[in-house]
């Protein structure tokens, strides 16, 4: 009994050993990783900042798209015209901006008639024909809305709004940065969607 009490003691002593060294390798890799994760944080804000001056200069030398007030609102080949100028003005000349492969239609959907507006829906779907595949498999749409309020002064603008297919978020064209990744990660995930139903 005394030998067994010798080795207990002995492995108790090396797990007490094991235990302290790893804790201690631990703290110092979570002291490493806070450090970085720190600079890291820094530089992605100082980046975010750079962004957003270079996106806030962009904006003041630009000429924003005028949209349209509700009297001048009266047809819906108007509502086509400012997406399309729209799309043209900001999304294609912007950093990270559409890319010349990309190709879009637009398209008028309905007219919805409420209580105290109307709203005018607008299908832009996008895609990006080849060669080999001239009629996409794929195309990514985002739908654009015009609340035409039956209740402002009429010299009130349209509110105008969009939402990118399999996303809730709604954007103001006013307050969006386009980002071309969001078009590319669409179309991936209906691809990868088409390739894994089977027919």
């Amino acid at each position: 009994t005394l030998a067994q009490s010798e080795d207990y003691d002995l492995l108790a002593y090396e797990a007490k050993r094991v235990v302290d060294q790893v804790l201690t390798q631990s703290f110092v890799h979570m002291s490493d990783t806070i450090n970085d994760n720190n600079e890291n944080n820094h530089q992605r804000e100082r980046f975010i900042e750079l962004e957003n001056d270079q996106s806030q200069t962009k904006i003041q030398e630009e000429s924003v798209v005028k949209w349209p007030t509700i009297e001048e609102f009266t047809n819906t080949n108007i509502g086509l015209e400012k997406i399309n100028e729209y799309i043209d003005k900001q999304w294609k000349t912007s950093p990270g901006g559409q890319d010349p492969c990309w190709l879009y239609i637009i398209d008028f959907i309905e007219k919805k008639s409420l209580e105290f507006n109307d709203l005018y829906i607008y299908r832009v779907q996008y895609s990006i024909p080849t060669r080999r595949q001239p009629i996409p498999k794929q195309t990514v749409s985002i739908y654009f809305t015009f609340d035409a309020s039956k209740v402002k002064p009429k010299n009130a603008p349209i509110q105008v709004s969009f939402v990118f297919e399999t996303m809730r978020l709604i954007h103001y064209p006013d307050k969006f940065r386009f980002r071309q990744v969001w078009l590319e990660n669409i179309l991936l995930l209906k691809e990868k969607l088409a390739n894994e139903l089977d027919f």
